[in-house]
């Protein structure tokens, strides 16, 4: 058996994995959120490690945990966590969510321009870690100078379990610290944020081991001592791991609160928006191009609450849904709901909801919703297929991959084949994957995904393509373009 686990922000699951894939047991555990003044989240990593023993120790019940031969670990990215020299935490997390280092970001960035970060961190701009850092150098500079160690969530939980503080560059580069042309931080932007390299985690292959698992995880957990722990990875690459989306061209479409888009490609380039996040993959010899779209499940479930539906209750959902024709009879949405905009468009651009009639119900609503983010997502593909990146097809997963209607809307607006994970839980699936590389020395990572990844379902573009193509070019000439 093999324990994948999944350090999500509000909750860390964990699964229970036979060789074969086959799912032997699930749980997970809440955390908290805490609210800092008006723009701080942060996290507290007691919390967090007291969910992850107790989401293993529910699978007690359902397994034998003494059989598991090794853990895999994805993490949430670009939660920062201070420890002093001998791994303690100082003060809490600081969460991805963060908005306090965002003016640094912004000043670090008019500073240096977007082709400095573009050439040295695979993004376009001071992010994430990056403004808080330097926040923090400004308002407590003793809290990030050596000996203290700057470190992150995963790494954090994955030196509980075997003692030694490791990730992989998917994590760096969310934290927008890492070159992938380098394969390592990057060293002139460490020195501009006034951090040694000996700060940060040890930066690992996924299938390298961090250690084994110490006597102390092995008594609070009823794991056996000494089997294989891994570095912490990215969830959004565990996922793409647990539902195949692994070879050239293959776009992983995960649909939770944001949605994101992560390609798999051959190429190295620079990100195609300065919101991209170019990393290498965890597959070897593939590199991911990451794009959020900032908007998904979130504007859907705004929209399902103030119509009055359980957003929740799939089959509700799906038989709206379906009530209504492609295209919503006329209704049409900008799906910017939440903070920030498009890329490419005016700042400060809204949401919109346009066309409305009085015969027009709430399926329409639900429905134009669901097709403006489709029909975002296209023109974010546009800039991947624009840099000539390849666009073979699309593996969805999170909530929408539920729905029996959304994916073929999906399939219909970008004109790609689409397949559907039916494993809620991918980026656990995908830790799980990785803890098999672990057991089995086996560093080809792809051929262990193809026997263990969920079953998918595939669905092809279908008549209401045509429609579709139009709707996108309409859609696509009504936006306020930046500059415009």
């Amino acid at each position: 058996m093999l324990l994948g686990l999944d350090l999500g922000t509000t909750r860390v699951k964990a699964l229970l994995v036979g060789e074969d894939g086959q799912v032997g047991g699930r749980s997970s555990a809440a955390v908290r959120m805490i609210p800092v003044g008006e723009d701080g989240v942060e996290q507290d990593i007691e919390e967090i490690w007291a969910a992850t023993l107790s989401a293993i120790g529910q699978l007690a019940a359902q397994g034998d945990l003494s059989q598991v031969r090794a853990v895999g670990v994805s993490s949430q990215g670009g939660a920062l966590q201070i420890c002093d020299a001998g791994g303690r935490p100082v003060g809490n997390i600081i969460s991805w969510l963060d908005a306090r280092g965002r003016p640094y970001d912004a000043a670090i960035t008019r500073e240096l321009g977007r082709e400095w970060f573009a050439r040295r961190a695979g993004h376009g701009g001071g992010c994430v870690s990056v403004g808080q850092l330097l926040r923090l150098r400004e308002e407590s500079p003793a809290l990030v100078r050596a000996p203290n160690r700057i470190g992150f969530v995963g790494d954090v939980i994955v030196a509980r379990l075997c003692g030694r503080a490791a990730h992989d560059g998917t994590s760096l580069s969310i934290a927008t610290l890492y070159n992938p042309w380098l394969r390592s931080a990057d060293p002139e932007l460490l020195d501009r944020l006034g951090i040694e390299e000996a700060q940060l985690p040890a930066l690992l292959e996924p299938t390298t081991p961090a250690g084994p698992l110490t006597r102390e995880a092995a008594e609070a957990t009823s794991l056996r001592e000494g089997i294989p722990v891994s570095p912490a990875v990215h969830d959004q690459y565990a996922s793409a791991l647990g539902i195949g989306a692994v070879h050239r061209g293959d776009l992983m479409l995960g649909t939770g609160t944001a949605w994101v888009l992560l390609a798999a490609t051959q190429r190295l380039v620079e990100p195609v928006i300065d919101d991209a996040f170019v990393c290498t993959h965890i597959v070897e010899g593939l590199y991911g191009h990451m794009l959020s779209l900032r908007n998904g499940g979130s504007a859907f479930a705004w929209v399902a609450d103030l119509l009055g539906v359980d957003w929740r209750d799939s089959e509700q959902v799906d038989r709206l849904l379906s009530s209504v024709p492609a295209g919503s009879d006329g209704v049409g949405s900008w799906p910017f709901l939440a903070p920030g905009t498009g890329h490419g468009l005016r700042p400060n651009t809204g949401g919109r909801l346009m066309g409305l009639r009085l015969s027009h119900g709430r399926a329409h609503l639900l429905r134009a919703v669901v097709e403006g983010l489709t029909l975002e997502l296209a023109r974010y593909l546009g800039f991947l297929t624009g840099a000539a990146l390849p666009a073979n097809r699309i593996v969805m997963s999170g909530g929408a991959a539920g729905s029996r209607v959304t994916p073929q809307i999906v399939a219909d607006v970008t004109g790609l084949p689409v397949a559907t994970a039916t494993e809620p839980d991918t980026s656990a699936l995908g830790a799980a994957v990785i803890a098999r590389g672990l057991a089995e020395g086996a560093a080809d990572l792809a051929a262990l995904c193809e026997a263990m990844r969920a079953p998918v379902q595939g669905l092809e573009p279908g008549p209401d393509s045509g429609c579709y193509a139009r709707l996108l070019e309409d859609y696509v000439a009504s936006l306020p373009l930046a500059g415009s």
